[in-house]
């Protein structure tokens, strides 16, 4: 019976700041529990995961299954949508942002003149060919990743 004494306390408390008429202070901490629960909900779906040994499209596609509970295949088609969205962006000459990793974009190398050069060993002089412009795909790293980067433990 002292238990439910001492819940009875309790909850007779809870009542009697009920009872109180209705302020802003009542209204806002009606609210909180609200978005607690809310964020409440968000955090199972996360689940804690080791990444990968080797980052490779199928390990990457298990890491995703397992962490959203979707299936493999799904979670491969996912991966594989995304790279072929970033590739058509890329060849239709944007520049498409990679998250804050950086950017990818195609590159236009423009064509050179033949000219003589020398080779370092002999001395000799030696025709260089010309080249053609040509189109090169080059990704460009953020300023953030780079300065991660430096802080990265990497073993050799």
């Amino acid at each position: 019976m002292a238990r439910t004494a001492k819940t009875a306390a309790p909850t007779s408390a809870k009542k009697a700041t009920s009872a109180k008429p209705a302020s802003k202070k009542t209204t806002t901490a009606a609210k909180k529990p609200a978005a607690k629960t809310v964020k409440a909900v968000a955090k199972p779906s996360a689940k804690k995961l080791s990444l990968p040994s080797k980052f490779t499209v199928n390990s990457m596609a298990a890491y995703l299954s397992e962490l959203r509970d979707i299936s493999r295949k799904d979670a491969r088609e996912l991966l594989d949508q995304v790279f072929g969205l970033v590739e058509s962006g890329v060849m239709a000459g944007q520049r498409v942002p990679l998250g804050a990793m950086g950017k990818m974009h195609v590159k236009i190398k423009p064509a050179t003149k033949a000219r003589m050069g020398r080779n370092p060993m002999t001395g000799e002089p030696v025709k260089i060919a010309a080249k053609k412009a040509s189109k090169v795909p080059r990704f460009t790293f953020s300023k953030a990743f780079k300065e991660t980067a430096l802080k990265a433990k990497i073993t050799e």
